[in-house]
Order: structure tokens, then sequence, then C-alpha cells
């Protein structure tokens, strides 16, 4: 990742926030040739390829429950295969938070939406799956009263302490706060703390040493066929991981190869999912 993306996507962690009422105006010319180029672009660490399209969803009959104020949505497809939805999740929220830096909102939905229509629209069969779509367009400049009684329910502005996030050495060795690590080392992390997941749940640990982050995901939701959820955060918590560095000015690399010696817990629920090196 290049430094300049990195410092755009990294800025834009903080201020990404989940937007479920839009002011219902047209999306301009300018954010619709934006959102198309943003679309063209699937980049990942697993390399596989990520269709990415932005509808109009009434043109297709495609519904969301929680969406006011507009039709607009990134609707993405994938093969179905190992590491397809740790891939769409870093893809999209590559698109998101460059949406976010450009002043739009977006929201992640996966269980409020009409999955049959949205499905159609792109074009999913049997061999392909559609984790999720991405609701775009700009922000109200106040949130219906159905969003405020979700994000209260989600504790949607919170997040999980540091010390059930970031290990030092193995995950028997949790971190009390950043202070315990240089300032570059936690801007990056605090980039991690800050992505979002389904149902807030934050179910990423990452072990840090030797100029290395072992990645691992702590399974609290069952798995799903159609495109799971909770691996996708995992994709997501990557994308994070790697802009924060980045900005940091360190380039990192990934790696799937496992984590360091000793650095899981065998009596854990914790699942290695991959490793970036700096």
């Amino acid at each position: 990742m290049e430094a300049t993306e990195a410092a755009v996507l990294a800025s834009a962690c903080g201020r990404r926030r989940t937007v479920r009422t839009f002011d219902a105006s047209p999306l301009s010319p300018e954010a619709h040739e934006l959102l198309e180029t943003l679309a063209s672009h699937d980049e990942n660490p697993y390399g596989i390829p990520v269709e990415l399209r932005l509808i109009d969803a009434k043109t297709y009959g495609a519904t969301s429950r929680v969406i006011r104020g507009t039709t607009w949505y990134v609707v993405g497809s994938l093969s179905r295969c190992a590491h397809a939805e740790e891939a769409f999740g870093y893809a999209v929220e590559r698109l998101i938070l460059a949406a976010t830096a450009h002043g739009l909102g977006t929201a992640w939905l996966a269980g409020t939406i009409d999955r049959p229509a949205f499905e159609r629209a792109v074009g999913v069969d049997e061999n392909r799956i559609m984790p999720a779509v991405i609701a775009v367009g700009t922000p109200a400049a106040r949130m219906s009263a159905l969003e405020r009684v979700m994000r209260s329910k989600l504790h949607a502005d919170e997040r999980a302490p540091w010390d059930a996030l970031f290990f030092r050495g193995d995950l028997a060795h949790p971190m009390s706060s950043p202070d315990e690590l240089g300032p570059a080392l936690a801007a990056a992390l605090t980039c991690v703390r800050t992505a979002p997941s389904a149902q807030n749940l934050q179910p990423w640990c990452l072990v840090c040493s030797d100029r290395r982050i072992d990645l691992f995901e702590h399974r609290t939701l069952p798995l799903r066929p159609i495109g799971d959820v909770q691996l996708v955060d995992m994709g997501i918590a990557m994308l994070h991981l790697e802009a924060g560095l980045a900005q940091q000015g360190m380039c990192g690399t990934w790696s799937f190869d496992g984590p360091r010696a000793n650095a899981g817990d065998p009596n854990s629920s914790t699942t290695y999912v991959a490793t970036i090196s700096f």
C-alpha cells in the first residue's frame, strides 16, 4: 500500500461510522464516478477477484429495512472459495474508507437486506457468494429514530478494552494500554480498534512480537454458508491494520503460514488468520 493512500485510509478510520440515515439527495456525478472507480479496485492480500458494482437498488426492487434516504448500494460477489470472505472484507473496507474521506456515508449490511433481490442484481449462483452489501450516500443531518435505537442497542460508539484485543508475545499476555508500545505502533493498532464489525463484536486478537503481528479470530457468531460475516470482519481488520502501519512508515507484508511459535492458545476459541511483517 502506497504511503499516500495509507494516509488517506488511516485518517478515515477514526471518522468512519455506520450511517443508516441519508439525506435523500441524488448521488452526484462526482460521487458516482468516485464509487465506480473505487469499485474497480479489488486488490486484497489473497489475490481473489472481487466483483463490486454500484447499483440503484430500486431498479432491482432491492431494499433494506434499516436504511432511510438512499437507494444506492455497492454490491459485491466472488467465487465460493477459501478466504473469500476475508478478501471481500478487505477490498470493500478499502472502498468504504476512501468514500469516507470524500464525505460519503456508508453502512455494511448482511442480515437486514432483501438478500434474494440483491443476489439477483449481481448474478449470484451456487458457485458465488455475496457476503454483504454497502449502502452509500450523503449522511442526513439527523439520524432517524430507528438508527438511534440501533446504535444504542449495539453500543456502536464503544469499543472493547485494549487488553481484550491486543497481546504481547502470545495470547496469554494482554496489553493493558497503548502506553506499552511506541507511539507509531500504538497509532496503527488504534486503527484496528476503530474497525466496524458485525454486531460490534470486534472478533479480532492481535499478537505483537519482533516486527510482526499475528492476527487471530475469536469466534463469537455461528458459521454462515452464504458468506460468513465474522470472516468478513477479519478482512476489515486486516485492511485497517495494514493502512495504520503504512501511515506510520511501516510497510507490511502479509503471510499465512501460521503464527509465531507458541503465540496462539490451543485451549482458547481463537483461530489463526494471517500475519503481517513490517
